[in-house]
């Protein structure tokens, strides 16, 4: 098992290697903002997920996989939601970042006051701030309302002024049976999970001990593996909006890497290993 996550490690390590070069460019955007929003948000997808994987390595390295898995939730929507821009008309997809960035503003105006009170909302000079978006909310929220409309979102979504959820994006770009795989997953890494927890603890009736090495070794395949997935699959949905002629992808390297991750086999959510635990106890 170790032996076959260093080769799992080492071909992942070549695939941020072989991107590096692109990413690097892609982070750096002649930019003015009659170009609107959506250049920005797509490169730092890129960047996000490409640093998000390094990060993962680097645990893996530590013998702290573990710590890791809770990236691949907000790597598999932002895949999803990629995926969707590149879906919508081009002013469409400017309008639906803008009203998501404006709502998530208001939110955490809103929770900032709602916790530490006015009072310090106006020493940390938020007041004026939050006034505004509250003035302007039901001007967001009617044109929420237009936009769903025009994109066919749920209705109960679009009377309630509410943004499309995960599951309905995915749906709508066909990757319903990936989301529903990977937030499964990733959903026991960041809520409370008895399942995920009793995965630190091992032993027989009398001794146990509770230690999150005990599933190092799994947790650490399972990042990787799925991380590189959702990089590969988010690839192609950010750098087609990215203009540069002078860089180029090394592909021989990141093919031979590719090659080697998918030999390597998919990391299932479930082992027998822990089921054969479950039943040792009862």
């Amino acid at each position: 098992m170790r032996a076959k996550s260093e080769e799992l490690r080492t071909a992942v390590a070549d695939t941020l290697s072989a991107v590096e070069d692109v990413v690097a460019v892609a982070s750096k955007i002649a930019w003015k903002q009659s170009d609107g929003f959506m250049p920005l948000i797509r490169s730092a997808i890129l960047r996000r997920q490409y640093e998000c994987l390094s990060v993962a390595v680097d645990l893996v390295d530590k013998g702290q996989g573990f710590a890791a898995v809770s990236l691949l939730r907000p790597a598999c929507e932002e895949f999803l939601w990629a995926k969707y821009f590149e879906m919508l008309d081009a002013k469409d997809a400017e309008q639906l970042v803008l009203l998501m960035a404006s709502r998530e503003l208001r939110d955490s105006l809103r929770a900032q006051d709602g916790y530490a009170g006015r009072g310090v909302s106006d020493s940390l000079g938020l007041t004026r701030y939050l006034k505004s978006q509250e003035a302007s909310s039901k001007r967001a929220n009617d044109q929420i309302k237009a936009l769903g409309t025009r994109l066919k979102w749920e209705k109960r979504t679009v009377q309630n002024s509410q943004l499309p959820s995960v599951s309905f994006i995915a749906k709508d770009v066909g990757e319903t049976n990936l989301y529903r795989f990977l937030y499964h997953a990733s959903s026991r890494y960041v809520h409370f999970s008895p399942t995920e927890l009793l995965r630190r603890t091992w032993g027989r009736t009398g001794y146990v001990t509770v230690n999150s090495d005990h599933f190092t070794e799994y947790w650490s395949s399972f990042v990787m593996y799925w991380g590189t997935v959702l990089l590969a699959s988010t690839f192609p949905h950010v750098i087609p909006k990215i203009d540069d002629a002078d860089v180029e992808l090394d592909a021989e390297k990141l093919f031979d890497a590719a090659r080697r991750i998918s030999a390597h086999g998919a990391i299932p959510i479930i082992t027998a290993e822990e089921l054969a635990w479950e039943t040792d106890t009862h």
